[in-house]
């Protein structure tokens, strides 16, 4: 496991140790808590992926799923927007489960679970993934820097001098991790022909869906449908093509937005009510982006920056958790324990700024 992780787990531990997350459980039960995932594997240990951060252990979100269903209430997205809209009352400690993206294993993998334990979802789609039109940049990434004979990459990008190390499956890794953010950066009309360019210096052709680990594979329209069929999956939107809509100018973001709602409508029979911005951090988004959602007839949509729904959260800008690695950092912070402890370390810094 990497460090990052043990470090959350020990975190988390100390937290519903020191009896913060049952007082802020009790304090904070008004809030309500959006948690984010992605995909989901049986094997991590696939060195046809690099980046695994996408694709949680599915033991760790079955667990994960057991406590919520036994301790806390878990609701649509489609209720916590309605009530907030309407002014009324949510369950205490109520939390909505969302997906990004479109995998296989949200209905191979994830699907089964919420059934057992009755709970709901939103699945957040990327057509154009759906249509197997083009996979995502970051997967042409990882599969290039994953697939390449080489052992070094001298790369320029962004005014910037990277020195990508190949050698071994955890250089890899750590090379893809300094190039993501990198690639983020770009303007969305430079970014393909920027990985065809990284695909021909790393002497890997282009890939296409057949290419693609059984973690990466897009689910069908046909699985989408069941899941919508069955009331416990709602399926919202995500963009056609997965870009980073600030990276856009605001012609492309209107494609991008409504072609995503024409997709889901016609495959799934209803118009989507909720939608989540790739990468969704405070600055891949703009006015204009939000102006365009609500245009496109989206009631909701969801970012990346973290926080607890409370009553002045713009339902357009509604802030998500990352995916919790297990239950103990789950349990941290639907109880809002992380948030607590965020709030009163701002309180004792602004004491001290006062003496």
């Amino acid at each position: 496991m990497p460090l990052a992780f043990y470090s959350r787990s020990i975190k988390a531990a100390a937290l519903i140790g020191s009896g913060l997350a049952s007082f802020s459980r009790t304090r904070r039960s008004a809030e309500a808590t959006i948690l984010t995932f992605h995909g989901l594997s049986k094997d991590t240990a696939d060195r046809g992926v690099l980046d695994w951060s996408l694709h949680l252990r599915v033991d760790a979100f079955r667990n994960i799923c057991s406590m919520l269903a036994k301790e806390y209430h878990v609701i649509s997205l489609a209720d916590l927007v309605e009530a907030r809209s309407q002014g009324s009352g949510l369950p205490d400690n109520s939390v909505v489960i969302t997906f990004d993206d479109g995998y296989a294993s949200n209905y191979e993998l994830a699907y089964p679970i919420l059934r057992e334990f009755g709970l709901h979802a939103t699945i957040f789609v990327t057509t154009g993934f759906l249509d197997e039109e083009e996979m995502f940049w970051f997967q042409r990434a990882d599969l290039a820097l994953g697939r390449t004979q080489k052992d070094l990459l001298d790369w320029k990008i962004n005014g910037k001098k990277l020195r990508l190390y190949l050698g071994t499956y955890e250089l890899r890794q750590q090379s893809l991790m300094k190039l993501l953010p990198e690639l983020k950066e770009l303007p969305d009309t430079d970014l393909l022909s920027e990985m065809n360019r990284l695909e021909e210096a790393l002497e890997v052709s282009e890939p296409d869906f057949n290419d693609l680990p059984k973690a990466m594979r897009p689910m069908t329209w046909e699985m989408a449908c069941e899941m919508s069929l069955s009331g416990h999956v709602d399926i919202g939107g995500h963009t056609h093509t997965h870009p980073i809509l600030a990276r856009c100018d605001v012609q492309a973001m209107r494609a991008e937005i409504a072609t995503c709602r024409d997709r889901i409508h016609a495959e799934i029979g209803e118009l989507p009510f909720a939608f989540a911005y790739p990468n969704g951090g405070a600055d891949d988004y703009t006015r204009e982006t939000l102006m365009l959602v609500r245009e496109a007839g989206f009631k909701a949509a969801c970012t990346t920056v973290s926080g607890r729904v409370h009553d002045t959260v713009s339902m357009h800008q509604l802030p998500r958790y990352g995916s919790p690695e297990s239950v103990w950092e789950a349990k941290a912070t639907v109880s809002g324990a992380f948030e607590t402890l965020k709030d009163w370390r701002q309180s004792c810094r602004k004491a001290m700024s006062m003496i």
